[in-house]
């Protein structure tokens, strides 16, 4: 199985029977429903809690797509804009055509960039540093996050080229040509997910799926197609061989850029590092071996962990390194004298909220310290946060040095705390479905699941007498974790998963 819950692993088989007749249209890759990715009141919440499927109105169905024209065509716009901001910025690559590339595929964040005056690789951190050590030519090829604004991707630009990061764009490479093509998918796009959408049967599940591709119709895609094109116009730019290392979630901008770097086969390999704590309820970062001959699933996937390796006769998948994680083994890190309970929020908003409302019922005998998610904009939660909470922003690695206790759901920092032995607590949240990172390890001594601040009450006085009684039974439970979760990040294994002798 590919997944614990079997009810997911049906409806995931569902989506991947649709998706296979679906990418017969070039077009549809660049849907986010066939990609099975998580969307607001999206197939697999819907299905789980057994919703029933909407009606669909016509007014709503032509609100939809006047929203897919406006946010599409001002999307556009903007990449416009933003190209020739670009070309004024002078920040290109020069590419030596008959060279082997290693082409490193991650988001570059914008606000991230501006905020700090440069770019710092979060996804891959240190892997620069040792292709430059074993002499390999490698170009950073981005996918853009956070702005949509061309004069502050003009900052960001004047930020690369001033620190010299080898950084290859859409911008930089596609012609007028291929902006032509981006305005024909965007007038063809609707007309295919239409017509694909009337070939759908009438059962539960396929009504499910109709509702969520009306639903987000008007969501912008322009980006997802221009990966395609990239990767075509990379593909024929390039004689020499490419290696694609890539942050591996198998959403369609994703898939678009692998199908376009496939365009000249036999030229590149990708590798999928999904080099992060794996959900155990999320669909899209389960490879589907059904989507291969439409040339958008890598060679093989990386997975951080040995816990996290699943069977797949058709894509070869290994252990990888943990990159991000490589202060979970650092011997030398130190715990700060200062203790507090750190509570880290998820991404999704609703759950990010019940647990605002939950800690403030519990009588807290340490200080209380908030970690939003860092795409969230924790002002919008000021009203639910306690005027004895403070939200902090370092990162979490320097966070757990100074935590006593760890308290969120839905968040791998949960996974992280347990591998360094802090007791933690799971908020389970039961109004609506919910995504699950943990692992049985260690649960009942260093880690545990509440339902209402009073089990929060109840657990915090268990770990704290555990913590002043038993210390030796958390950090060997968390050793336990850590060997499950995350392998080290030595240079011999990044050069082993990458294949990169």
């Amino acid at each position: 199985m590919k997944f614990k819950d079997h009810e997911i692993e049906k409806i995931y088989n569902h989506l991947s029977q649709i998706s296979r007749k679906a990418y017969k249209d070039p077009y549809l890759i660049s849907n986010i429903v066939l990609s099975k990715e998580d969307t607001p009141n999206g197939v697999l919440e819907s299905y789980l809690d057994r919703e029933a499927p909407p009606k669909i109105t016509f007014l709503f169905v032509i609100k939809k797509l006047i929203l897919y024209g406006i946010k599409n065509i001002l999307s556009f716009g903007l990449l416009v804009i933003t190209k020739i901001l670009h070309r004024i910025s002078g920040q290109r690559v020069k590419l030596k055509e008959e060279e082997e590339i290693v082409a490193i595929n991650i988001s570059f964040e914008v606000p991230q960039i501006l905020n700090n005056g440069k770019f710092e690789d979060t996804y891959f951190p240190g892997l620069s540093d040792h292709l430059k050590k074993i002499k390999k030519t490698y170009v950073y090829i981005p996918r853009w996050f956070g702005s949509k604004n061309p004069f502050k991707f003009l900052r960001v630009f004047r930020v690369l080229k001033k620190n010299q990061i080898p950084v290859l764009t859409h911008f930089q490479l596609l012609t007028p040509i291929d902006y032509l093509k981006v305005l024909r998918f965007l007038i063809f796009y609707p007309f295919s997910v239409i017509r694909f959408m009337k070939n759908l049967g009438s059962n539960y599940k396929d009504k499910l799926v109709i509702c969520a591709l009306w639903d987000t119709l008007d969501v912008i895609v322009t980006e997802n197609y221009m990966g395609f094109l990239l990767g075509q116009r990379l593909s024929s730019i390039l004689k020499g061989p490419i290696k694609c290392l890539s942050w591996y979630e198998n959403q369609s901008e994703d898939k678009n850029f692998y199908a376009g770097l496939r365009t000249w086969p036999g030229k590149t390999e990708i590798v999928g590092a999904q080099l992060f704590v794996r959900l155990n309820t999320l669909m899209n970062i389960v490879p589907d071996e059904q989507e291969i001959p439409f040339k958008v699933v890598p060679d093989k996937i990386l997975v951080t962990g040995p816990g996290y390796l699943f069977n797949s006769n058709r894509i070869s998948v290994d252990v990888g390194p943990a990159l991000r994680y490589r202060y979970l083994f650092n011997s030398e890190t130190k715990k700060s004298s200062d203790k507090f309970i750190l509570v880290v929020l998820p991404f999704w908003d609703d759950i990010a909220s019940y647990i605002l409302d939950m800690i403030r019922e519990v009588e807290w005998e340490a200080p209380v310290m908030i970690k939003f998610h860092p795409n969230m904009e924790w002002e919008q939660y000021k009203t639910k946060i306690s005027e004895n909470f403070k939200v902090v922003t370092e990162p979490l690695s320097l966070l757990l040095q100074k935590t006593l206790i760890v308290i969120g759901h839905s968040t791998g920092a949960l996974i992280e705390a347990v591998s360094l032995g802090i007791p933690t607590i799971d908020i389970q949240y039961s109004e609506k479905f919910s995504h699950d990172y943990m692992q049985e390890i260690g649960r009942g001594v260093l880690w545990d699941k509440a339902n209402d601040a009073n089990e929060v009450k109840i657990l915090i006085e268990k770990f704290e007498y555990n913590l002043e009684k038993n210390p030796e039974s958390l950090k060997k439970e968390g050793r336990k974790m850590r060997a499950y979760c995350f392998s080290e990040p030595t240079e011999e294994l990044i050069n082993k998963a990458f294949e990169l002798e």
